[in-house]
């Protein structure tokens, strides 16, 4: 099975394909789609959106071009260069990858090092940011930023956006890039599709319709091979010793390894997902008429999740109740600045009237009082805190992503909720795993998603089941809610 490489096995690619550049011709370290790409950006491009297969080593022939670019003297049109990806690994192979190239080339250049930056933000702060750099004798460097918007700041040069769909707040950071055109830079976003509601997808579209002024190069895994791919990882392969299978099975490998995924990460064919870790056509199957309607209670056991805010954020508590083996949103309190009281007041009206087997709530922040206070009144076996953090804020979302994937919940089909449900994004990582993020631009703040999480993750654990007698309406108990879920708190 072909596996993405780590990071140790890059690094050893890169060396066995320095004692290759030795034996090879300049003209053949490049291959073609890498060369067509240098081309188009010596052609003096301002704007190139390159839409890409994944793993064909674009990226590495880029270095390429970033290395030649800040070598040149002023007179023959060098720059400055500055790489930004979406962590520090990204950064750090970039730089290097410019500094084998340098070699290849026989070109004068610092060793790798770094620097720091201040940054300061809209609060005055001020901030040490280290990035890594090679300088070249020209006096340019190849700069690789932090992955921030600020980072560009009182930059001028070539700015290069690497795999910008999976970039948090990319739309700012394309913002921040295009602004050095003013002055005569060069802006080159590259990336692996991640759904067509991406703000990757919607650029490519915009230059597409005329919209927006620049070039889009499109690259796929079969334009790669047809290029010569598979012979020159060959042909490194055997520098380090290792032979990889006959090219027809070794390109049914690649395909077999992404699955149905291949068509956005090997043909350049976005998904209709958008990139959400919820998938939106999963959600629209799971949305029905009659979720979200607390009279339809049926007696079943019910799960509780509460996204815990005090002041700006919202204020959510979500109680399911397990019909066979399929979560219905029934009860559904939202506020904004109501105080934790109310709150409270909100929880227990809905447990007198339920089967509650098990209340979660978001324990960070200033949910360590309310958490406490839940277990005072209803223990600590059912009630439960949870910080929304590490690895355990990936099992909780992926507990509700899970749901919605195999069709075992059910939520009304409200456009504000929808929204919540799809602004946790899926991440990419080095390692081909799973890691998510808020919604990039930071409109949405997915207070129901954790709070329809917490209730998933806890209707996960088994729990004991007890006899149950509805509290009757009167004798201070509340009647049966019927909520409209409007935000301000309202019944």
């Amino acid at each position: 099975m072909t596996t993405i490489a780590a990071p140790e096995e890059r690094q050893a690619d890169r060396e066995a394909f320095e004692r290759l550049a030795t034996k090879l011709p300049i003209g053949r370290l490049l291959l073609g789609y890498q060369a067509r790409t240098l081309a188009r950006l010596k052609s003096g491009v301002s704007l190139l959106v390159i839409e890409k297969s994944r793993r064909i080593g674009l990226t590495w022939g880029v270095a390429a071009f970033a290395a030649l670019l800040a070598a040149a003297q002023p007179s023959a049109g060098g720059d400055n260069v500055f790489y930004m990806g979406y962590e520090q690994e990204m950064a750090r192979e970039f730089i290097d990858a410019c500094g084998m190239w340098a070699k290849a080339y026989g070109i004068a250049a610092s060793a790798v090092g770094d620097e720091v930056f201040e940054d300061i933000d809209a609060d005055g702060k001020t901030t040490a940011i280290k990035a890594f750099r090679i300088v070249f004798a020209s006096g340019f460097k190849v700069v690789a930023l932090s992955s921030m918007p600020r980072a560009f700041r009182g930059k001028q040069g070539t700015v290069i956006l690497d795999e910008a769909a999976f970039h948090s707040q990319l739309e700012e950071k394309i913002k921040a890039a295009l602004a050095l055109l003013m002055w005569g830079g060069q802006v080159i976003i590259i990336s692996t599709h991640d759904g067509v509601m991406n703000p990757f997808n919607l650029l490519v579209e915009k230059i597409r319709a005329g919209e927006q002024k620049g070039e889009v190069l499109t690259i796929s895994f079969d334009d790669a091979i047809a290029d010569g791919l598979y012979e020159r990882i060959a042909e490194v392969a055997g520098i380090r010793g290792k032979r990889i299978l006959a090219k027809a099975d070794w390109i049914a490998d690649i395909r077999g390894f992404y699955g149905a995924n291949a068509g956005e990460e090997l043909d350049v064919v976005p998904k209709l997902s958008g990139g959400s870790l919820i998938k939106i056509e999963d959600l629209v199957a799971c949305q029905h008429n009659d979720a979200a309607k607390p009279e339809l209670y049926q007696g079943g056991l019910f799960y509780m999740g509460r996204d815990i805010a005090r002041r700006r954020d919202g204020q959510i508590i979500w109680g399911f109740e397990m019909v066979g083996d399929v979560l219905w949103l029934r009860d559904r309190w939202e506020g904004i600045g109501q105080s934790f009281e109310a709150q409270a007041d909100a929880a227990d009206a809905m447990i007198r009237q339920r089967r509650m087997m098990a209340y979660w709530l978001d324990q960070g922040g200033m949910g360590e009082q309310p958490v406490e206070e839940a277990q005072r009144r209803y223990g600590q076996t059912r009630v439960q805190g949870q910080l929304l953090i590490g690895a355990n804020r990936l099992d909780i979302a992926l507990s509700l992503a899970t749901r919605f994937e195999r069709g075992k919940i059910r939520i009304p089909a409200d456009p504000v909720i929808r929204a919540d449900l799809l602004a946790i994004k899926r991440l990419a990582t080095t390692s081909g795993g799973v890691r998510i993020g808020d919604d990039p631009d930071g409109k949405v703040h997915a207070d129901r998603f954790w709070a329809g999480g917490l209730a998933s993750r806890a209707a996960d654990i088994a729990a004991p089941e007890y006899g149950y007698t509805p509290a009757p309406a009167g004798d201070g108990a509340r009647a049966p809610m019927v909520w409209p879920g409007r935000r301000g708190g309202s019944w």
